[in-house]
């Protein structure tokens, strides 16, 4: 029965893979050579596979061998890997975390974060997963993180989002730009410019594919939120409580401020009209999408196009045109992304995942960042 093979059947297959023949294999696990012939003679009557074609001196990986070696490997790695963090765990000092997050957060956020804790915790492993938002809420619910940090996505069951900040969208634009020389800029100045964009699989993509992307709000009182802040909302989490409030001022700052501009606009609607029309800013179809942001900013910066982002995601794209590109913000409305932590519902945090998270949240916001940036209490 296959339920008879174990993780000794697993070594010797490797060992034998590795050396070319039982004697060498046999030195290498301290055992006799006699057990080894006999561990992968078990292994293949149970199986039904032969997986070495063996000869007077040496012995060689059949088809089927070769193509389970490399499972092999991988199941040794993950055994050594499950025992070394249950051993950290019990004894509270270490242990394996996988974050999955956008590329703005790994690049401006946590790399201040992760110096500070692995002095603090040298033997905790980082694994960081640079993931789109869709990619990194459907990571935490099939379990392949243990949390994440990005921006929101459609409902998945069993997933939470908590709000961590928001970060205002602007214009990034070429430093020759026209756009470049002014202060803010409205969405409809946008009109008629070349715009190369983020694929809806991320999170800032499928914000500006929505109807009416560039307002927050309804024409009642109600902001139009996500429905993950929404649920968070109606669960009473005070973070998404402070979210909902900051959208309920921004609506009565567009008010007063659309009212300036059209006195005979008579309520939140109409003053709508005027900067968006009815459904909302009709921006320019992108002449070139991608879903990295450093590629992003390489087409900007070569006269490509212009873009719409985030500015923490636009800080990013100094990385690939250094002083090249300018972020102006959008205003008339301003349109904020919302990050937050995405876990689990139904599965508790590793104490060392939950420690790092903790660490996330203290430091983060005290770190050298767009002042921009919104930060929410938890």
């Amino acid at each position: 029965m296959l339920s008879s093979l174990n993780i000794r059947h697993m070594r010797v297959f490797v060992a034998v893979a590795d050396q070319g023949n039982f004697t060498a294999a046999a030195g290498v696990l301290g055992l006799g050579v006699p057990a080894v012939t006999a561990t992968i003679r078990q292994f293949e009557d149970v199986t039904g596979a032969a997986l070495f074609d063996r000869t007077t001196r040496q012995v060689a990986l059949t088809q089927t061998g070769e193509r389970f070696l490399p499972i092999a490997r991988r199941l040794l790695a993950d055994f050594e890997e499950a025992l070394g963090d249950l051993d950290a765990l019990s004894k509270g000092v270490g242990g394996k975390i996988t974050i999955a997050a956008a590329p703005s957060v790994l690049t401006r956020i946590l790399p201040a974060v992760i110096s500070e804790f692995v002095a603090a915790h040298p033997d905790a492993r980082i694994r960081l997963d640079e993931r789109n938002a869709g990619e990194v809420h459907e990571a935490v619910a099939n379990n392949a993180a243990d949390f994440g940090i990005a921006g929101e996505w459609q409902a998945l069951p069993d997933i939470a989002f908590r709000p961590l900040f928001s970060d205002r969208f602007g214009v990034l634009c070429r430093a020759d730009h026209a756009f470049a020389q002014k202060s803010v800029l409205r969405w409809s100045d946008l009109t008629g410019e070349k715009l190369v964009g983020l694929g809806p699989e991320s999170g800032t993509g499928a914000l500006m594919a929505q109807p009416g992307v560039t307002s927050d709000l309804s024409s009642d009182t109600m902001p139009v939120l996500s429905p993950a802040v929404r649920d968070a909302v109606a669960a009473g989490i005070p973070a998404a409580k402070t979210v909902l409030a900051r959208a309920q001022k921004a609506m009565r700052a567009e008010e007063k401020v659309l009212r300036s501009l059209d006195p005979n606009a008579s309520n939140s609607q109409e003053g709508n009209d005027i900067a968006l029309g009815a459904t909302g800013p009709i921006l320019p179809r992108p002449i070139v999408e991608t879903s990295n942001t450093i590629t992003l900013a390489a087409m900007v910066a070569e006269g490509v196009g212009i873009t719409v982002l985030p500015e923490l995601a636009a800080k990013v794209s100094d990385m690939a045109a250094p002083e090249k590109l300018v972020f102006v913000p959008l205003t008339t409305p301003e349109r904020h992304r919302h990050i937050g932590v995405i876990t689990r519902k139904s599965k508790s945090l590793s104490p060392i995942a939950r420690l790092f998270l903790d660490q996330v949240i203290a430091l983060a916001p005290k770190q050298d960042l767009p002042a921009s940036l919104t930060w929410y209490k938890a």
